[in-house]
């Protein structure tokens, strides 16, 4: 990665100082989850937006959620970590994605039914894999706000021409020199978040190179359903699913599911 493209990303408007200080909680081996919650109660952004996705329609509590602490208790510190860092890039002073097309309405939604989509998939049988990517089932496309930040940065005015997920890592690789994703990893990598955290991401839509490549694969599978110009054809993943030793049954339930809403 050149000078020019460092600085950049090393530019980029930080999320809150909360999100900081949950990142060096998570980053040892015994969270605090006292500490946890009192980070997240004591900004009032992160605490709304929480208890506000915990009690979304979707979850079927039948009552409310009016703590952290049951959050935590229902859903896990990974997905809490993953909703307070949504919550964060909406509150976040840059939100132009015009280079993609899109609004960061489309880009939430977008991110949001992944997110739905690997939580049906491996919540209950692979809970495992949703443990090691810590949140990022939640911002799988954050590599596109960066990518975007850094053609502003950089006063470049290209217009990405395709959303189809590999055409697209290969068309910001041309116009930028590395893909959103490459971008969005290095930027978490500054922020210190987690090793597993920073190479899912990096690594999402090629495998065979990160540590887990299971897991990279199903975030892959994930991108190339819900793309950012909408749903595709579960036959397009059943390749990837075979290669990569993932069971189709569990995949399509999810995937019919959510179709079918």
């Amino acid at each position: 990665m050149d000078n020019t493209l460092l600085y950049s990303i090393e530019s980029f408007p930080p999320l809150r100082e909360s999100i900081t200080k949950i990142n060096a909680l998570c980053s040892g081996k015994n969270i605090d989850v006292k500490a946890f919650t009192r980070i997240i109660e004591s900004d009032p952004v992160l605490y709304i937006d929480i208890l506000h996705f915990s009690n979304a329609p979707r979850h079927g509590f039948r009552h409310p959620i009016t703590s952290i602490s049951q959050a935590i208790s229902l859903f896990g510190i990974p997905a809490i970590r993953g909703m307070a860092i949504t919550a964060a890039l909406k509150a976040h002073p840059f939100t132009d994605l015009s280079a993609y097309g899109i609004t960061m309405e489309e880009w939430f939604k977008v991110m949001e039914i992944q997110q739905q989509f690997l939580e049906l998939w491996l919540g209950k049988k692979h809970p495992v894999i949703l443990q090691q990517l810590g949140g990022l089932t939640f911002v799988l496309e954050i590599g596109r706000l960066v990518a975007a930040y850094v053609l502003m940065f950089t006063n470049n005015n290209a217009r990405f021409t395709t959303h189809e997920p590999l055409s697209l890592l290969l068309e910001e690789k041309k116009v930028i020199g590395n893909s959103g994703d490459e971008l969005a990893a290095k930027l978490f990598q500054l922020w210190y978040f987690d090793d597993t955290f920073v190479d899912a991401l990096r690594y999402s839509m090629n495998p065979a190179y990160g540590l887990e490549p299971q897991t990279c694969a199903a975030l892959m599978c994930t991108r190339f359903l819900f793309a950012l110009d909408g749903i595709k054809p579960f036959e397009d993943i059943e390749p990837l699913l075979e290669r990569f030793d993932l069971q189709s049954a569990d995949v399509r339930k999810a995937y019919t599911t959510l179709v079918k809403k």
